[in-house]
């Protein structure tokens, strides 16, 4: 009844900040790639609730000095690369990806196109991504009748995508002379109102009782 009681006084009171949402829509031609978030969130937050996507992924080629493209290779790579979700303790920084994408984009078993993509929530709250160890090589296309097959180089990567950030308060009710430890204090204070309303009714039940006590021993120490 007890461990039930205090689940339910948690999920009532964790407060959630409104999601933030990052759109990122970047590019290289070899080069290293570092994007930066425009805004930032609470980088002390107590938890962090996370989503993102790579939503697009396409090649230039070049054929007869001539670029093509954008050429989409989304669909050749690992799509549990592209999407990811969860949630993380704070504070920050939070690592969410470190992988290197590839792409097979003509299907011979080598690989054409890859990149190291790293995502994190940094220490100062801000989403980022850096795009390393870029490589472009090249890859048979159709170029129709008359040309058929052609083995053509690959020029420049595009990545286009998104981040969700949505920071997590997790409740404190007791530390209830907000000094933000649960310790002795807190106990005295309950017992102190024992039967009453106010301080001490750490549940908001309207009386302070045996579980608001147990509540207050089981989140012992620092707030």
């Amino acid at each position: 009844m007890y461990i039930s009681t205090l689940i339910a006084i948690t999920l009532s009171h964790t407060q959630i900040a409104g999601t933030t949402h990052w759109e990122f829509s970047e590019n290289s031609n070899g080069n290293d790639v570092h994007w930066v978030s425009p805004t930032s969130v609470d980088a002390n937050a107590d938890q962090f609730e996370y989503q993102f996507e790579i939503t697009y992924v396409a090649v230039d080629i070049i054929f007869l000095g001539q670029i093509i493209g954008p050429n989409d290779v989304t669909d050749q790579i690992d799509p549990a690369l592209l999407f990811g979700f969860g949630v993380e303790n704070g504070p920050a920084p939070l690592v969410f990806m470190d992988e290197p994408l590839e792409a097979d984009a003509d299907g011979d078993a080598e690989i054409d196109v890859s990149a190291n993509i790293f995502m994190q929530l940094n220490a100062k709250g801000f989403g980022q991504m850096d795009i390393t160890e870029v490589f472009l090589g090249d890859v048979m296309v159709d170029m129709g009748w008359p040309l058929g097959w052609q083995n053509v180089d690959i020029d420049r990567i595009y990545m286009d995508g998104y981040m969700d950030i949505t920071p997590i308060t997790l409740p404190c009710n007791e530390d209830i002379n907000g000094d933000g430890q649960v310790n002795v204090t807190d106990i005295l204070t309950a017992i102190g109102n024992w039967g009453g309303s106010g301080d001490g009714d750490v549940d908001g039940s309207g009386t302070v009782d045996v579980t608001d006590l147990l509540a207050i021993v089981g989140a012992w120490g620092p707030c």
